[in-house]
């Protein structure tokens, strides 16, 4: 009786690839000065963010004027050091103002995509290495903190604004567009 293969020679290498793929991935990262941080949005303007990406990890989105949910993980270094930068990009619905039972069916065709924007990576320290927040602010302006404190601490780096939250009841509740007017950046001449 012939017995029958569970894989062709072609699939095991497959499956050995797969496997080593994995295994690469799981490895400790502190070998290499890497750790993983929670990512935290952070919405300071009255289109909703869709969702972020920053150097390809993310996947949160965040209301108008307000935080977003957190999102597992993105690979920071360990210990901070000059010139370190991160590339973040972002989708924005400029009509999250509308009430949500009157959205029209071609909605999502409206959303904006933004950047790549380069921002610096602020400053830390090892006893403020713990989430790492995307602070996005309105004209494109992003700033990245990594805190131990939560946003309303008075030690957190990026201040609070307490108008945000009237402003999000504005756009959220009462349906109420706002808009920024940016400036035109410089061309060259």
């Amino acid at each position: 009786m012939i017995k029958p293969r569970l894989f062709s020679s072609t699939g095991r290498a497959a499956l050995t690839a797969v496997g080593l793929l994995m295994l690469m991935a799981c490895r400790d990262h502190k070998l290499d000065g890497m750790s993983g941080a929670d990512l935290d949005v952070y919405n300071h303007g009255p289109d909703a963010i869709v969702v972020v990406q920053v150097d390809g990890y993310g996947g949160p989105g965040a209301n108008s004027y307000g935080g977003g949910g957190g999102y597992c993980c993105v690979m920071v270094p360990n210990v901070w050091r000059p010139g370190l930068t991160a590339q973040v990009t972002w989708t924005s619905d400029p009509n999250s103002w509308i009430d949500p039972r009157n959205i029209p069916d071609e909605h999502a065709s409206h959303y904006q995509r933004h950047g790549p924007v380069t921002v610096p990576l602020e400053r830390w320290t090892d006893d403020q290495a713990c989430g790492f927040d995307v602070h996005i602010f309105p004209c494109d302006k992003v700033r990245i903190v990594r805190s131990c404190h939560t946003t309303d601490d008075p030690r957190y780096p990026v201040p609070t604004d307490l108008g945000e939250h009237k402003k999000a009841q504005k756009i959220l509740i009462d349906h109420i567009k706002e808009n920024i007017v940016c400036p035109m950046p410089q061309t060259a001449r």
